[in-house]
């Protein structure tokens, strides 16, 4: 089997091997062990980078296949906030799909993500792009023109965000959660039209992915975002 990839995490096996987790479009979340690639370059283990987009070769069945061949395609090279950034990516695929399961959607997102960041784009629209589509591909996509009830969004309404329904406007929206789950609903329209230059725009929105996020990462923080807030303030903090 071969198919384009990427790698989103790699971790010792045994005495001489790598287990990889790749993305890959028709199966997904895929883990490969990649015998002996600790030692050198066998089977393709020399190309097992972060952030390279991969024709990656295995054989067998089961959790892990075997890694037979690996040759880099092309690189997206990340430094600084983009580096921690793309960690960001790669923990929350890990999280959040399931092995062996086809995600051309999710795959496409990803490449279009590093190719935007590589680019020099403004990182945190970027990243909310990335998280919007990453529910909706997964299934937990939510409208941001229209509540619950279907009634279009008002701009001056505030509105409540509830994890597996959506939006509701505050009166009748259930008195719990704080100030965090409250968003402006002229916030809303403008995240639903893309429109992210706006600096409380993009704080509601950062809240609103992290709030959609949460309720499917299982309560465990991410590494990524307590590295990342090691660093000066940014797009993830």
């Amino acid at each position: 089997m071969s198919e384009p990839a990427f790698v989103l995490h790699t971790r010792s096996f045994r005495e001489t091997s790598l287990v990889a987790e790749l993305l890959t479009p028709g199966h997904g979340r895929l883990g490969v062990v990649a015998r002996g690639g600790r030692r050198g370059r066998r089977g393709g283990a020399g190309a097992l980078q972060p952030f390279t987009l991969l024709q990656a070769e295995w054989s067998g069945r089961g959790e892990l296949r075997t890694l037979t061949g690996a040759e880099s395609e092309r690189a997206f090279p990340l430094a600084g906030q983009r580096l921690f950034a793309g960690l960001y990516l790669n923990e929350l695929l890990l999280r959040l799909l399931h092995r062996e399961e086809a995600q051309p959607e999710v795959f496409a997102n990803y490449q279009h993500t590093l190719e935007a960041m590589v680019a020099d784009a403004d990182l945190e629209p970027v990243l909310r792009r990335f998280e919007l589509h990453l529910l909706a591909d997964l299934g937990y996509g939510f409208a941001l023109d229209h509540d619950v009830h279907g009634e279009p969004i008002a701009a001056a309404q505030q509105y409540r965000f509830l994890a597996e329904e959506g939006l509701m406007p505050v009166a009748d929206a259930v008195r719990e959660g704080g100030e965090a789950s409250l968003f402006l609903g002229g916030h809303l329209l403008a995240l639903a039209a893309d429109e992210l230059d706006d600096t409380d725009v993009r704080r509601s929105a950062k809240r609103l992915t992290r709030l959609a996020l949460a309720s499917h990462l299982g309560g465990r923080p991410l590494r990524s975002r307590e590295l990342f807030g090691r660093r000066p303030a940014g797009a993830m903090d």
